[in-house]
């Protein structure tokens, strides 16, 4: 049943992108909970429907479909059956990924041209499409899923990390050409997440020992993660835009992003 309290983002349209797991799915539901219809673009189809079906159960408006980011003829598509169903679109969340890793003299040209396709290309392609609809009514919010690893260097992730440092980059851009449009584009830089795609890279003794080269000592939670894209959505934050935002448990200002496992790979 729905709360009729007045919530942050009530009568919203919000687009997730990689919304079917993880981040994403959190981001996805916080919205909802805070009054956001939402839109799940995600790669499977599957995930995509049984998030929304939980945005569902709280009470709000949902839409999910199939898209590859880094399909720009998909992504248009897309976005523009979200604006049609909705008639409004107030918030994109470029969360889209996928990760991996490889030593630089071994990186291949088909894993560097996959990782920045996904991340900063589709990026670019739901930012634009989005912020078309966005700047028809003076209003949007574009929050972009960067990384720390965009920051400082990772151990064997050059091309997670050029991707990422674009994302920054292009949000910078964004925020500049956008605010006369009443668009603000921001980005968080999360720190190591415990997520099923870290999972997928590292086993448990591995997250384990990751999380103690943390200063706080341990990883992030996804919902840790997601509301710090919430603030940043909201619409409250209308005097933030081209900012990176570090959510690491203190990473950054501590300059010892796996150092130690760097040290250990290289001796």
């Amino acid at each position: 049943m729905r709360n009729n309290r007045r919530m942050e983002f009530d009568g919203q349209t919000a687009i997730v992108t990689g919304g079917g797991r993880g981040i994403g799915k959190a981001i996805a539901l916080q919205l909802a909970e805070q009054g956001a219809n939402v839109a799940v673009l995600e790669i499977d189809r599957d995930s995509a429907s049984a998030t929304a079906a939980e945005v569902e159960k709280r009470g709000r408006r949902s839409f999910a479909a199939s898209v590859d980011v880094s399909d720009q003829v998909q992504v248009d598509r897309a976005i523009g059956a979200v604006a049609e169903r909705f008639g409004r679109i107030d918030v994109l969340v470029n969360n889209a990924g996928i990760g991996n890793t490889a030593p630089f003299l071994e990186l291949t040209a088909d894993n560097w041209n996959r990782v920045v396709a996904i991340h900063l290309s589709g990026a670019f392609f739901c930012s634009q499409a989005a912020a078309r609809e966005m700047a028809r009514r003076g209003y949007g919010r574009i929050v972009s899923m960067a990384s720390i690893a965009g920051l400082m260097a990772p151990p064997e992730a050059a091309h997670y990390a050029a991707a990422k440092a674009g994302i920054i980059g292009l949000t910078r851009a964004m925020a500049m050409d956008l605010a006369s449009s009443g668009i603000t584009a921001n980005a968080i830089a999360p720190g190591p997440v415990l997520t099923e795609m870290l999972r997928e890279i590292w086993d448990e003794e591995g997250l384990k020992e990751r999380g103690e080269h943390v200063p706080v000592r341990r990883l992030a939670t996804v919902d840790e993660i997601a509301r710090a894209v919430l603030f940043l959505a909201a619409p409250q934050s209308a005097y933030i835009t081209g900012v990176v935002i570090p959510v690491d448990g203190g990473s950054v200002a501590a300059g010892s992003y796996m150092v130690e496992k760097y040290r250990r790979l290289r001796s």
